[in-house]
Formats: structure tokens, sequence, C-alpha cells
């Protein structure tokens, strides 16, 4: 026998033949506990599937921070969302091809509600206009009984207060204080919105901000700039994975919407749509931006109506509000409505 042969005297169980093995009888039935445990966790995911055909969830649908007919966010609310697993919050999401919220029961003891987010292709940590749906759609349900509620998300616990206002609720999300990220070349946007260099304002930085998840916040010149862009999206994933954060936010304080003091657009990264109507967390950190660069952090609350959707058809106004004391952006938030716009079952 050769120096690299197996020795089946050696090892009894393993017997290399053709590309089988040979098991004793202590082995197999060694085996036999463990394929039970298999086959019985089959069996179980089997029958839970079984017992979930034909079933249906309640959704609420809404449309976040309109400022027109056919404007803001469309965002459906599911309430049942203890009865639900990742799985299928995935594939609801993916039926709607819409950001999607989920309303839980919270596991942590400082909060009132917890929230789950899903966009077509994966789940998100937070999100502002969903965040805002959810919130109306619990207080029109009875599920929520304060104005003021903490909402426990993946990526934390933020605070929320709603008041009626003109007949309908007015909702304001805290957001963290922002973090400047580093700032992008602007070559490497341009090629990505497939814009000019020129049409980049120099007047402040393209730069990563956050207040829950980053954004690439990109100035141009003018509104003209920002609804013709075209983006292309494989640069726009790069640029976005090099930077790590979830999107590009290209906006400008030139626009021609009256209601507005800026106007922007949302370009998220693989969200399984290519741009977003409204987006809370993006203009809360665009507000931080403004307060930093534009109101040179000067003491008190700064609000900056934003203008975002009407590229799309979509017409959207999102308030970001920005506090500043001691030279410092101290607080940031959005604040906004939802309108409730319809209700239906859904099977699973």
């Amino acid at each position: 026998m050769g120096e690299c042969e197996p020795s089946s005297r050696k090892n009894p169980t393993v017997v290399p033949e053709h590309g089988a093995y040979t098991l004793t009888r202590r082995t197999f039935f060694s085996l036999v506990p463990l394929s039970g445990v298999v086959m019985g966790i089959a069996k179980g995911q089997a029958a839970k599937e079984e017992q979930r055909e034909g079933q249906s969830v309640e959704v609420v649908h809404t449309r976040v921070f309109a400022a027109g007919p056919d404007g803001g966010n469309p965002c459906p609310v599911i309430l049942a969302g203890d009865d639900l697993d990742a799985r299928e919050m995935q594939t609801l999401a993916k039926k709607f091809e819409q950001d999607t919220v989920f309303i839980l029961m919270p596991q942590g003891g400082d909060a009132d509600i917890r929230l789950r987010y899903f966009v077509p292709s994966h789940e998100m940590g937070v999100s502002g206009h969903a965040t805002v749906a959810a919130i109306t759609v619990a207080m029109h349900e009875g599920r929520l009984k304060s104005e003021r509620v903490r909402v426990e998300t993946q990526n934390g616990v933020f605070a929320v207060t709603s008041v009626q206002s003109g007949g309908q609720l007015l909702v304001t999300l805290e957001q963290n204080r922002p973090v400047f990220g580093p700032a992008v070349p602007p070559s490497m946007v341009a090629r990505a919105l497939r814009i000019t260099l020129d049409n980049i304002a120099s007047k402040t930085p393209v730069e990563s901000v956050s207040v829950s998840r980053p954004k690439i916040l990109v100035p141009v010149n003018d509104w003209r700039v920002l609804d013709k862009m075209e983006p292309n999206f494989d640069a726009l994933s790069t640029m976005c994975d090099a930077f790590r954060v979830s999107g590009v936010y290209p906006f400008t304080r030139n626009t021609d919407k009256a209601n507005a003091d800026v106007e922007a657009r949302q370009f998220p990264l693989r969200a399984g749509f290519p741009e977003d109507a409204a987006t809370g967390v993006a203009a809360a950190a665009l507000g931080a931006y403004l307060a930093r660069y534009d109101r040179q952090c000067r003491t008190g609350e700064h609000q900056f109506r934003i203008a975002q959707g009407y590229a799309m058809g979509s017409p959207s106004l999102i308030e970001a509000l920005a506090d500043c004391a001691g030279n410092k952006i101290t607080r940031t938030a959005i604040r906004g409505a939802a309108e409730i716009i319809g209700q239906e079952r859904v099977s699973l």
C-alpha cells in the first residue's frame, strides 16, 4: 500500500471508492436523529406555507408629502406586521414595487411602536416618508393614543410628534445629529449623473451627509439641470458603494417652485426602482447641509421647504428642520403629512 493511500483499517467509516463512501452501522444510526430533525423542520416549513395559502393581509395605501394632484410618495402600510416573516414582507414590497412599511409590537421597553421597512429589493433600516405614513395610519386606527411616541427601527429609536393642523395630521420625525462625510469628486458625480462639471454649483461641496442613512448631496446650478438628469445607474451604484451611501440627492437653490426654498431629486441605491418622489431622510440631511453652509450654523431653528418629485410628475414638499447652538447643529427633523387614499386585502 502506498504512503498516501487511505487505509480502511484506520478509518473504517470513510472509504473513498468511486467518489462514494461506506457507512458503518454505528455511523448510520448516529445520523438518523439528525435526519429526523431536518425532515421535521422541512415538514414544519411546508405546513406553515400551506397554512398561509389563501390568507391575506389588510393594506392601507397612503401618499406622503403630496404637493398637488398625484403628488407625494406612495407608501403601503401593513398593520399586522407581527403575523408576517421577513420573506413575506419582502414579497409584498416586490408586489407593490414601492417602499412598504410594517407595523409591529416594540421589542424594547423604550418604544411605543416598531416599524420595518422594505423596498422591492431589500430591507431598510429606516425610511422617513414611510414613518410618517405608518404613524398617520396607526393614529387613524387607534393603535397609538399619544401625540408623542417613540418609534423602534433597525437604525435606532426615533421620537415622533403629531398634531392636527388644517384638517390633516402633521407629523414631525426627529433624526440624529448630522455626520458630514468625505467630499466626493465632482467629476465622479458628473459622470454618474450625466451632467457637465459646470452644471455643479461650486459654492458648497459635493459631500456625504447622514442623519440616519447617508446620502451624497450634490448642489447644481438650477432646476433645469435637475429636470434633465438621466443618471448612469451602474456608475451611480459604483459611486454609492465606494462612499458607503444609500443614494444620491442632487439639489438646487434656484428653483421655479414658488412653494419651495430648494428643489431636489433622489436616486436610491438598488432599491428596485430608479427614483423617489419624496425622501425624508435625504431631506433631513439636506436641511443640516443648508444650516451649516448657507446659514453658517446661526443659533436658532432653521426651516427649509424642499420640493421633490416634480421631474416624475409626483409633486412633493418636505419641510426639513435644523436647530443650531454654539456653532453646532444640535437637532435635525422632517415634517409633513400623509393622506390615506385607500384600503384593500392582499393575498400572501
